[in-house]
């Protein structure tokens, strides 16, 4: 008895000192498995960094670029299984089991099929030479060039299966350490790749990984000790694998933090284990100063020691891409600050969300609905979408990796901030019950909210129907608010709801949902509300444009020619020029205000500058025909310019529940210095405006229209794309009717190929669609 209490003493003692030496990160993100279309299998980054390659085992193939902040291919690649995955800027690898297909993913072609010997157990890849080795069992390691699609050599170091791998910087020789069943030490041994022969070989070791530093001076490996009984990292010389140094590290028995793959960055060995922590590793002290304690630790079997693909992914000199717990969620490790400073997550389908630590945000809506804050030592869940009105940041993903984004001042704490929670207490005087949804006969409808906690931290509370905001009470402190709402048919007999508090911390409630089923009288055919703004004089001349009036003139000749039959009328509020001023403008919305029902569509388009003024508090501004000073005369601005809190004031009061608004707002020449700034804010701005109202906003602000027109096109690159998706080229399904997201969709992948065409660099339009989908053209058959 005394023998194992003093036993278990020294385990403790020993965990002690692990943890102490090292950094846990407790912050979690999550989602529930069924939210997502399918489950990522594997994840790759090019070289550069620049771009990222996702894999799902819905057999879908997806590329992102970081500069680009958007998905730029989707396909789906015919693969049986998949053990590793590898990109090039114009090739992808993928390796399966016993074959590695080579496909071109821009053209989305499967180049060539390579069958590999023996059953895939490790990889390795050079980028910048684009071979990629493969070990397998038997001791068999396949190198192939990626980019011209061939092996070009076989190298055999005859035992039970290959274990450790790594191609030198140089591009000209691969390690190789093996694996057997018998427990007998093999050496590492290192080939010259294209003659095979044997070049040098090191002690001998049981390796579970081996990786060179960034000039391949040292080759650091890793696996257990002679005994088996600890993990111990060896650092050998990279040229000659002599050996330099070695340093033991955790007990097998308690953690099994093995690495199995990774890559060696200023004297620290950055690894995924085989129990899939991410751990950072001091080469000279040994001590783990980082890990992010995997909560699925497994004990590997010894046949098997070594086998898989773990991948760290540079995506810059200080910041690495990992996935440490093979799901959805991919991590962001920053060398500098020894921390996770961001998370991307990823869908098969169009998804994504981009999470810095500090809690900014980006992606889709679909996206921030789903994925939740969380932390290991808490049980509470926040969406993404709560915090978007504090902290969404577009083009989140390059700051990150280049250190350009505003940083806020501390990590975001989800524990810590008090958020209110909220629930529905009646429909109509009546409890809503399990399912959350009940019918009506009458028009008219009546919410009754509770609220459960933190009531003196509300700013206020919103209700949303059919996604579009159509009621919001200020807070005041109590646990009980009111609502009274119109039902309709504008999307069919379904409406649906939720409930929503703003709170002073900037994070908001959980949505509270629920659907009202009106069997009451079907509306009329509805109206279309067509508002088209072109300006292409200013009162100051230095701001003209050339193709505003004409951009303005196309889309509304397009809508009239393509909408007649799904509209009982269109209702036009053609603004041009001089006549493009405040009052004008103001009392086109006023009207429709006036006028729209429930089921009518409203669609504003403009074409001509925008702004966005200076200050923590900056705020967008569409620019009249008569505002002579963009920058530096805010209360000019404020005067003559049209705000973004007045265009949502209207969005809301507007009784029309499906709304587009489409703005080519264009920087000024003489302001082109401070484009890139700006551009990120009026983003942020319209974004945050899509958001809180529930209407869709396709936009090319932060362009500079001068740099962006050509008479070839006799229109802005931006209104060219849009007018050829009206006439008929977005209809993606062929169905003969156009909606809104596939109008959205169809700029977006339409602009960047014209801007790279006639400008020499792409130009990437925003779409914000967080409303419900609907149809504004129908073509004839």
């Amino acid at each position: 008895m005394n023998v194992m209490r003093a036993a278990g003493i020294i385990v403790i003692m020993l965990l002690a000192t692990q943890l102490f030496a090292q950094e846990v990160d407790l912050v979690r993100l999550g989602y529930a498995s069924n939210d997502v279309t399918a489950k990522q299998i594997g994840m790759t980054a090019s070289a550069d960094g620049n771009l990222i390659a996702f894999v799902y085992n819905d057999k879908t193939i997806k590329i992102f670029d970081v500069n680009a902040n958007r998905f730029i291919k989707k396909f789906k690649g015919p693969y049986t299984t998949l053990f590793d995955v590898q990109l090039t800027p114009s090739r992808i690898a993928l390796v399966a089991t016993n074959e590695v297909q080579v496909w071109d993913w821009r053209e989305e072609k499967l180049v060539q099929t390579l069958p590999l010997t023996h059953a895939a157990t490790k990889t390795a890849f050079s980028g910048k030479h684009a071979l990629l080795a493969v070990g397998q069992k038997e001791g068999n390691v396949a190198v192939i060039n990626v980019d011209k699609a061939e092996k070009v050599n076989e190298i055999v170091y005859p035992t039970h299966h290959v274990s450790a791998l790594a191609i030198h910087p140089n591009g000209k020789s691969v390690v190789v350490g093996v694996m057997t069943f018998l427990k007998s030490l093999n050496p590492l041994k290192q080939f010259d790749i294209a003659t095979g022969q044997m070049l040098a070989f090191s002690s001998a070791g049981i390796y579970s990984m081996a990786v060179y530093n960034e000039n391949g001076s040292e080759l650091v490996t890793s696996g257990m000790n002679g005994l088996g009984l600890k993990t111990v990292i060896n650092v050998l010389n990279g040229n000659d694998l002599s050996f330099k140094s070695q340093v033991e590290m955790d007990l097998i028995i308690l953690n099994a933090l093995i690495p199995y793959g990774g890559v060696s960055i200023d004297n620290k060995l950055l690894s995924i284990t085989g129990s899939q922590s991410f751990n950072v590793n001091d080469l000279q002290s040994g001590n783990r100063v980082f890990t992010t304690m995997s909560d699925k630790v497994k004990l590997p079997a010894y046949g098997q020691l070594g086998v898989g693909s773990f991948n760290v992914y540079p995506l810059s000199k200080t910041k690495l891409l990992f996935n440490g717990s093979k799901n959805n969620i991919n991590q962001i490790y920053d060398v500098k600050t020894n921390s996770i400073v961001g998370y991307f997550f990823s869908d098969s389908n169009d998804d994504f969300a981009i999470v810095s630590r500090d809690g900014r945000v980006d992606g889709t809506p679909e996206a921030l609905a789903k994925v939740y804050w969380t932390s290991r030592n808490s049980n509470k869940k926040t969406s993404l979408e709560s915090t978007f009105e504090k902290g969404f940041a577009p083009k989140l993903l390059v700051g990150i990796v280049n250190d350009k984004a505003a940083v806020l001042q501390q990590e975001f704490k989800i524990e810590q901030v008090k958020v209110p929670v909220i629930s529905l207490q009646a429909i109509n005087g009546k409890a809503p019950g399990a399912s959350m949804s009940t019918q009506a006969q009458l028009k008219n409808a009546k919410f009754d909210v509770l609220v459960k906690e933190n009531p003196q931290e509300i700013v206020e509370v919103k209700l949303f129907q059919n996604a579009k905001l159509v009621k919001t009470i200020p807070g005041n402190g109590t646990t009980k608010y009111s609502f009274d709402a119109t039902l309709n048919t504008s999307f069919g007999e379904d409406n649906f709801f939720y409930i929503t508090a703003a709170s002073k911390s900037g994070i908001e409630s959980e949505k509270v949902k629920f659907t009202v089923l009106y069997k009451g009288a079907t509306e009329d055919k509805p109206k279309l509300y067509l508002v088209t703004i072109g300006v292409n004089t200013y009162k100051n001349n230095k701001y003209n444009l050339n193709y505003a009036q004409a951009d303005a003139d196309g889309v509304e000749k397009a809508v009239k020619q393509n909408s007649g039959s799904l509209f009982k009328e269109i209702v036009t509020y053609n603004i041009r020029n001089d006549k493009a001023v405040k009052p004008t403008i103001l009392a086109a919305l006023d009207d429709i205000k006036k006028k729209s029902l429930q089921q009518d569509v409203l669609l504003v388009y403009y074409a001509g500058h925008g702004v966005m003024t200076e200050g923590t508090n900056g705020e967008f501004y569409i620019v009249p025909h008569d505002v002579t000073q963009l920058y530096g005369k805010d209360d000019v601005l404020k005067e003559k310019g049209i705000s973004a809190t007045s265009l949502k004031q209207y969005a809301q009061e507007i009784n029309a529940q499906k709304q587009v608004f489409i703005l080519d707002a264009c920087q000024s020449a003489g302001a082109l210095e401070t484009v890139a700034v700006r551009g990120a804010a009026e983003e942020k701005a319209i974004a945050q405006l899509a958001r809180s109202t529930g209407t869709f906003w396709i936009t090319a602000t932060g362009s500079n229209q001068f740099a962006t027109e050509f008479e070839k096109l006799g229109h802005g690159i931006f209104t060219y794309a849009l007018l050829e998706g009206i006439n008929g080229g977005a209809d993606a399904n062929a169905d003969k009717k156009l909606t809104v997201r596939e109008l959205s969709t169809f700029i977006e992948n339409k602009v960047p190929e014209l801007s790279e065409k006639y400008k020499g660099s792409a130009q990437f339009p925003s779409a914000y669609s967080f409303g419900n989908d609907f149809p504004i053209v129908t073509y004839k058959e």
